[in-house]
């Protein structure tokens, strides 16, 4: 994709030269700034303002206009931004925040990012914090920190990470403990118990916090007053009628069965209408997350392919982690490798889910765009999100609504921050093209203003975030077993199946006594590994253990491998 910077950037050059400087700093002077002569989309729903004036004044939003109609402060620095589309800055309405991804949201335009993840409360704050204080590069944090869980079936692999929550008493705690640390959104997961969910969210309401859900049942989200539901399949799982089939289909999913692409096939679309009429009675957002799971089902899913390289690719972002790359392309290598059958069952799957987000915006339903980058880039997927939108029938102005309004909507925060508009905090970006024409524009940054201040979006080679993560981002199962679990003295390369319950990705890798495998995923609950015959050569116990990759790479308990004698 095409990103000149034209006459934009030398006019900032020469108007604003302190801030072309690769700094990230919220300690500039706070001299005023106007942008002017480009198109405003405020993402009101205001038809634009062709040739704008924004001013701003300290971190708020002075004044908007024309240019004639708008005062402009002595002494300020002024960028001509002719040519230029000004947009609210980017939220992400489904952000996994870690280490290595602030450079990526400056880069892609997104100046805000809702960390609903389970990253532990105290690192997610010392991100938030480092963030403000600008000694991290990134975006500015609303988190939910670890989540709110509930004891895991017995069939899951293991508990997740949050605060583990039995009684309605412990919700109510949890909730209080965490608006005392300073945590802005609360999150529970799908095992929660319908009784501590009402009464967890009931003390978030009354202490101010919105609260979202990995959940399977959207009228109990409605019903107890959350703010959000995440992911497409928190409504289109409760559009299965049967309870039990839909638990069980679930139980299909957690344990590797079945990919999460396949969850749509199931959906049953006679019940949308009623789940959409709970969700926006109740005013509760949705953030579908389509791009990370379905964007190879795009029409565009070559162009997302290539844009996803185009950042993957450089140099001076060669810090981020391989398991990134894995994550991103991997995905499209898991479509390719459907068998037509099943390939044709996602491709309607899909569909029911282009209807029901249609019927949910029609209806007045607050979406979000959310990159979820769990099978996608941090960030980008807010962009995908934004196309996929509009391919489904969404208009260009509804996309971009979802990517800044909306997201401040759903979380409280639309006082101050989502539309161009004066008081509003100066989150801002500038884009080649006109957006509502076509959409991909929103892609083509050339200015990110954060608080009012001009931030540096490009990578940098050198980027290290000073609080590393605490856990690997694709954490590694514990427990695994393998089979055989011995062999004999120098009988030859042996083939190894690495099994576990769930957690098992394309990055992970089988060692034996510290030896890297060559190693094959087959599923999420099984790898196959090849031992070479120079590491069976002597007898003994070996450890056989699954590594992640990246600086904080987790890895799995051992299992023995024995190496016995020959006869």
């Amino acid at each position: 994709m095409a990103t000149h910077h034209g006459k934009f950037f030398i006019a900032l050059f020469f108007c604003v030269a302190p801030f072309a400087l690769p700094t990230f700093s919220y300690a500039q002077k706070a001299t005023p700034l106007v942008i002017q002569g480009g198109t405003l989309i405020d993402a009101t729903g205001r038809a634009p303002i062709e040739d704008a004036v924004i001013v701003v004044e300290g971190e708020r939003i002075k004044a908007v206009g024309k240019r004639g109609e708008v005062a402009l402060p002595r002494n300020a620095r002024v960028i001509d931004a002719k040519g230029k589309t000004m947009l609210p800055g980017l939220i992400d309405g489904h952000c996994h925040l870690l280490d290595f991804m602030g450079e990526i949201y400056l880069h892609l335009g997104i100046t805000t990012c809702p960390d609903i993840t389970q990253n532990d409360d105290e690192w997610t704050l010392a991100q938030r914090d480092g963030t403000n204080l600008g000694k991290i590069r990134g975006p500015r944090i609303w988190s939910t920190g670890a989540r709110l869980v509930g004891p895991p079936p017995a069939w899951a692999l293991r508990g997740e990470r949050g605060y583990l929550i039995k009684t309605p008493e412990d919700a109510v705690a949890a909730v209080r403990k965490k608006k005392a640390e300073g945590i802005e959104i609360i999150k529970f997961n799908e095992y929660v118990d319908p009784e501590a969910i009402k009464a967890g969210a009931a003390e978030a309401n009354r202490l101010g916090l919105p609260v979202t859900c990995h959940c399977l049942d959207a009228f109990l989200a409605a019903e107890a007053g959350f703010a959000g539901v995440e992911h497409h399949w928190g409504l289109g799982m409760t559009s299965i009628g049967d309870v039990k089939k839909r638990w069980e289909i679930h139980e299909r999913r957690m344990t590797g069965k079945i990919n999460t692409a396949d969850l749509s096939y199931y959906y049953e679309p006679e019940n949308f209408d009623k789940i959409v009429k709970a969700m926006v009675e109740k005013n509760v957002s949705w953030s579908p997350t389509i791009a990370t799971w379905y964007r190879p089902l795009s029409p565009s899913v070559a162009r997302f392919k290539e844009r996803e390289l185009s950042i993957l690719d450089r140099k001076e972002a060669s810090y981020l982690p391989g398991v990134l790359r894995e994550q991103a392309l991997g995905q499209y290598e898991r479509y390719a490798k459907f068998p037509p059958e099943r390939l044709n069952n996602a491709r309607e799957g899909y569909k029911k889910l282009e209807d029901l987000i249609r019927r949910y915006v029609q209806a007045g339903g607050l979406i979000r765009a959310g990159s979820d980058p769990n099978n996608g880039l941090p960030g980008l997927g807010v962009h995908q999100e934004m196309v996929m939108f509009v391919e489904a029938g969404l208009t260009p102005m509804q996309a971009i609504q979802a990517a800044t309004v909306n997201v401040a909507k759903a979380f409280r925060k639309d006082k101050v921050f989502g539309t161009v508009e004066p008081g509003k905090v100066a989150d801002l970006i500038a884009v080649d093209g006109d957006p509502l024409k076509d959409i991909w524009a929103t892609q083509n940054v050339k200015l990110v203003v954060l608080g009012g201040k001009i931030v540096d979006h490009e990578f940098h080679a050198n980027f290290k975030n000073p609080i590393p993560a605490i856990r690997a981002w694709r954490a590694t199962p514990q427990e695994i077993e393998i089979s055989p679990r011995s062999v004999v003295q120098g009988s030859g390369a042996a083939t190894v199946k690495i099994t576990t319950r769930r957690g098992f990705d394309r990055f992970h890798k089988a060692t034996l006594a510290g030896k890297e495998l060559e190693t094959r995923f087959i599923s999420t609950s099984e790898l196959e590994a090849t031992i070479p015959l120079v590491l069976t050569k002597q007898v003994g116990t070996y450890p056989l253990i699954v590594v992640g990759q990246g600086d904080s790479a987790s890895k799995s308990a051992p299992a023995y491998l024995i190496v016995s004698f020959k006869k």
